[in-house]
């Protein structure tokens, strides 16, 4: 039964005469930015019975006690809660001033992940899916407003379908065996995402005003070259607004006018891509690698350029404003569910695609993220992550054994793939003649970390490989060869992961999260091995992580926050004069975020003012 709640006496005969130690817990909002949102209602629901509270009604001393009710009501009497989508909810309460919350969550949108990551994990879907309801969606239920009836059993049906998933999912989480990954690791990373999302990071607005200033001006000259070049016509004009000039014209730099200016220069390209309205015809492709292989023609050169700055402006500078809020900073969404490997996803803006400097046009859009004053930015990043993790996974005693010895993995592939002749104990990066030796066969260790040690993990052919290092493939295909000869239990473990798929149409990582696939699709076998790397890189930031926030709440001195992941890094702030204290115990977490595993990890850390200066 559903009982909407309007004042505070109500509110406290209502829980009072409940038991609402164990429940489920959903808010209604008036924006979903931090910095704005104010909770407008939340509802409540256990075994027996559902309730909303509408705050919209209240005058502001009423809404208070009611929100310290609530304070109360969750330090005290709330010893497990269930969540769809927990670490909105969470700081939603954090906004209001609830922090004093049972660290024993359920986050519902989290658990169905784990149980089909392949699904989609809406809570009107699943509802639907496990429940059998129908539902409404947000923008029908407040079609007459929040303080309707209608948007009344909207509120209380997430809360109501929140416990009974609840009590769903417990179930086949066990039945899974991903109960310990669910409860001891994902379940106290909802908290260092609610930190994430709250903590945010700073954005120096001039800097980013500077480099929209220059990349335009950049962009529009490599424009008029271009259009100059394909002789189209074209009028400059300037913006009524910002007084910014402009390129006006019908023509446009696309895919099929830089392929017929390729024509016309007698430009000819061996990479094709799907091409024709239906895309079943091949064309040239004129993306990155062509660029490369064509680069040195005047036209190239340019357009390669204007491809980069156009694509810095805008995809990153241009939307950047729209995201500050009005303390400075942006706070990015994190998607726990956002990827199928595990992995964490970033939207508005997505912080994991920042751009890195490129060489031809060196724009440090990274600078613009910066520290208050009195404060630094940590960047901590996993070093090698990714391969230490294929060693531990293959079990393969050569690569084992060059990480205990500090050996450079890329030189030392390079070695073996190309018979360069260097001894093992010249690998080390300590040695006399290593850096000696990384300088003279640069190129070859290049090809050795980007051909090879990367692309073989995850699944690349010879003709990949050939395209990536302008080999061919007959010589990718020998350098293939060499490698699996150096390091046999790669192959094999490659072997037994195909295996499993096979016969079990999904496979597993160390931490028991899994992957589900077709082994009739050949992707499928590549896709199955990487994930065993990606899924337990991810749930390694997770551990880290969890582990960083205690660390936090036992310095409170450092004033160190978790301000963003990035793949297999973690960016922070801390007091400036706390760095040197800090240092070790980060070390150390980062390094032992899974301490049984037979391979020590190894961090970098980065300080500075920006995050490009931290990096």
């Amino acid at each position: 039964m559903d009982t909407i709640l309007h004042n505070y006496s109500d509110i406290k005969d209502y829980f009072h005469a409940r038991d609402f130690s164990t429940c489920s817990f959903d808010t209604e909002t008036d924006d979903l930015s931090y910095h704005k949102l104010s909770m407008t209602g939340c509802s409540f629901a256990n075994e027996d019975s559902t309730c909303y509270t509408n705050l919209l009604r209240m005058k502001p001393r009423e809404r208070k006690s009611t929100i310290d009710f609530f304070k109360r009501l969750f330090a005290n009497n709330i010893k497990s809660v269930a969540m769809h989508n927990a670490p909105f909810d969470l700081k939603v309460l954090h906004k209001e001033g609830i922090t004093d919350i049972t660290p024993n969550i359920f986050c519902t949108m989290t658990a169905h992940h784990l149980i089909n990551e392949n699904s989609q994990h809406g809570l009107k879907f699943l509802a639907e899916k496990y429940l059998g309801v129908v539902s409404k969606s947000f923008d029908e239920a407040s079609t007459c407003g929040f303080d309707h009836p209608m948007f009344h059993e909207y509120a209380c049906n997430d809360a109501t379908w929140t416990y009974k998933l609840m009590r769903i999912f417990n179930k086949k989480i066990y039945d899974l065996g991903v109960n310990r990954l669910f409860f001891e690791v994902e379940m106290p990373f909802q908290f260092v995402l609610m930190d994430m999302e709250i903590n945010g990071v700073l954005v120096n607005k001039d800097k980013l005003e500077e480099l929209r200033i220059k990349a335009s001006a950049i962009r529009l000259a490599l424009q008029k070259q271009l259009y100059e070049m394909m002789n189209f016509g074209y009028s400059l004009q300037a913006d009524m607004f910002t007084g910014d000039v402009e390129l006006v014209s019908k023509h446009k730099i696309s895919d099929n006018n830089v392929r017929k200016e390729l024509i016309k220069r007698g430009l000819k390209s061996p990479y094709l891509t799907k091409g024709g309205k239906d895309g079943k015809n091949k064309v040239t492709s004129v993306g990155k690698e062509t660029l490369t292989h064509l680069a040195g023609d005047e036209f190239i050169d340019e357009l390669a350029k204007y491809k980069i700055v156009d694509k810095l402006l805008s995809s990153f500078v241009e939307p950047m404003p729209g995201h500050i809020e009005s303390d400075g900073r942006v706070r990015s969404s994190y998607w726990n569910i956002g990827t199928k490997t595990g992995r964490l996803s970033c939207s508005n803006p997505n912080m994991q695609q920042n751009p890195k400097l490129n060489p031809l046009l060196p724009f440090d859009f990274k600078a613009i993220f910066e520290a208050p004053k009195g404060r630094k930015l940590l960047s901590v990043d996993y070093k090698g992550q990714e391969l230490r993790l294929l060693a531990i996974i293959s079990r393969d005693p050569t690569l084992l054994n060059a990480f205990r010895n500090n050996y450079d993995l890329h030189l030392m592939t390079a070695n073996n793939v190309f018979d360069l002749g260097i001894k093992d104990d010249q690998l080390a990066e300590s040695h006399e003649d290593y850096e000696e030796l990384k300088k003279k066969y640069d190129h070859e260790r290049h090809i050795g970390k980007n051909g090879y040690n990367f692309p073989i993990i995850y699944g690349t052919t010879a003709y990949g490989i050939a395209k990536n290092t302008g080999v061919s493939e007959d010589e990718a295909q020998e350098g293939i060869n060499r490698f699996f000869n150096a390091y046999p239990e790669v192959r094999r473990a490659i072997q037994r992961c195909s295996e499993f798929l096979q016969d079990n149409w999904h496979v597993r990582s160390l931490t028991k999260r899994r992957r589900r696939l077709d082994p009739g699709e050949k992707k499928s076998h590549r896709q199955a091995f990487n994930f065993l790397i990606q899924g337990l890189a991810a749930d390694m930031i997770r551990c880290a992580c969890n582990n960083m926030r205690k660390v936090i709440e036992e310095h409170p001195e450092w004033g160190l926050k978790i301000i963003m992941i990035i793949h297999d890094e973690i960016v922070m702030e801390i007091n400036e004069d706390m760095v040197e204290k800090a240092r070790p115990f980060i070390v150390d977490v980062m390094e032992n975020a899974m301490p049984k595993l037979p391979l020590k990890m190894s961090v970098d850390i980065g300080v500075g003012q920006t995050y490009s200066g931290a990096k």
